[in-house]
């Protein structure tokens, strides 16, 4: 069965949870980084002084390290620790040389970077490593400069542009998520990648990417939840230049040897602006199990860009995808390339897998799903590992053509309109009430 909200009663009380044990830390201090010689003015390189506050609560065990609304406070990447609220109130923004942020290793679970399939990727902004109850708070912004960084996606002679463009925010490995308030503005690729986590709560806060609509801002997806379980996204803006909020688990054959399934993740109550939709996949090797997409509104944008509800999975990566559901969504509009509704296999890879390498995809529940205006979309499975049991009901989509739908071994089909899908996908329909039924 997919993730219910009641699943993350634990997950929703997580702050208050880590305000309980951050409270009962005796070494609990409180420290700015103006303490350390940081200034506002949008040109001073603050680094040091973000790694010495930073380093001061560290070695206490733990603590606040504010950024005071004070101005626009320029630094290269930093770490968090366990047990630290980094609280923003005014603008931490990336400094204006590549350099500045180191080469590091590619995860495990890919084998090679995301952006550019190389070997190496550059130092998020913010990193937090191996670590346990890490808090992002405040009214300000995490802006990261990325005009800097996204012509490397469409010029490699760029210098330095064969490195992987760096994430805003990355929590690798870390056991206690909270991140709340704060705007994550003009990431240079993905924008907040939780990678091996666990209890991660993300809500009340905005992912931007506002340059996207004058500018080819490639891959800066909003969220990008990866290997992690007991997630849960609520109450967020999000618009920007990829997927709005996505689901995966590792690529290839590093995924099924090294990532850990995606379980547990409900995504609730949010607002999207432009981007690519409510997604699962396209990097799932190491499985995905338990996703719940509900009560989110995808609003109408210059450009129409993006799919609504997308699933899509690659030739050869494997895993499974099983017990996902988009349950009271609300699309305005979704536009081109794409569709509203989208079951993608082979997304971005040519060929055909056989039964040991298609992902395994079952189910998927659509349900009370409304799109004003788009394309239908299409599904499209493996036809050497069809799609199980997939549920279409109360699906209305303002928009004409015929459905196009392959390669469903069994489901349902109730209530949708424009008609033809259960004829599409070649199953019956369900029949209307007291249809069949004895008397």
């Amino acid at each position: 069965m997919y993730a219910t909200p009641a699943t993350f009663r634990r997950a929703g009380t997580l702050a208050v949870l880590l305000a309980c044990c951050f409270a009962r830390a005796a070494s609990w201090r409180t420290v700015s980084v103006e303490d350390y010689g940081a200034k506002g003015d949008n040109s001073t390189d603050n680094t040091a002084a973000f790694r010495q506050a930073l380093l001061v609560v560290r070695t206490d065990g733990g603590g606040e390290v504010i950024v005071p609304d004070a101005g626009v406070f320029r630094t290269a990447p930093f770490n968090l620790s366990s047990n630290v609220l980094l609280r923003v109130e005014g603008v931490v923004r990336g400094v204006d040389e590549q350099a500045a942020f180191p080469v590091v290793g590619v995860l495990p679970s890919y084998g090679h970077d995301t952006d550019t399939n190389g070997p190496a990727r550059r130092h998020p902004l913010v990193w937090a490593v191996d670590a346990r109850n890490v808090t992002i708070a405040g009214r300000g912004t995490i802006d990261g400069a990325g005009e800097l960084w996204w012509p490397n996606f469409y010029n490699k002679s760029i210098p330095g542009a064969h490195i992987g463009r760096p994430h805003l925010v990355e929590m690798l490995n870390v056991t206690g998520v909270d991140i709340r308030g704060v705007t994550l503005l003009n990431s240079a690729f993905w924008t907040l990648h939780p990678t091996y986590c666990r209890d991660v709560h993300i809500h009340d806060m905005r992912i931007v990417t506002p340059w996207c609509q004058q500018y080819k801002c490639a891959n800066t997806d909003g969220i990008d939840v990866d290997s992690s379980s007991d997630v849960l996204i609520e109450r967020n803006y999000i618009s920007c230049g990829d997927d709005h909020v996505t689901i995966l688990s590792g690529a290839g054959a590093a995924g099924r040897a090294f990532a850990m399934p995606s379980r547990n993740v409900t995504v609730r109550d949010n607002r999207l602006g432009t981007g690519m939709g409510m997604t699962v996949g396209s990097s799932i090797s190491g499985g995905i199990e338990g996703v719940l997409y509900q009560n989110n509104v995808m609003e109408e944008q210059a450009g129409e860009w993006g799919q609504g509800a997308h699933i899509k999975t690659r030739v050869t990566y494997g895993g499974y995808i099983r017990d996902a559901a988009w349950v009271d969504n609300v699309i305005q509009v979704a536009g081109s390339p794409g569709g509203a509704l989208v079951i993608e296999s082979g997304y971005q890879s040519a060929g055909q897998c056989t039964a040991d390498t298609c992902t395994q995809v079952s189910g998927i529940v659509f349900r009370n799903l409304t799109v004003h205006k788009g394309g239908l979309g299409s599904i499209d499975c493996y036809p050497a590992r069809p799609c199980e049991n997939v549920t279409f009901e109360d699906v209305h989509i303002n928009a004409t053509g015929t459905w196009s739908c392959k390669n469903v071994a069994s489901g349902t089909v109730k209530n949708v309109s424009p008609p033809g899908l259960a004829e599409a996908c070649g199953f019956a329909p369900a029949p209307a009430p007291g249809v069949g039924q004895a008397a």
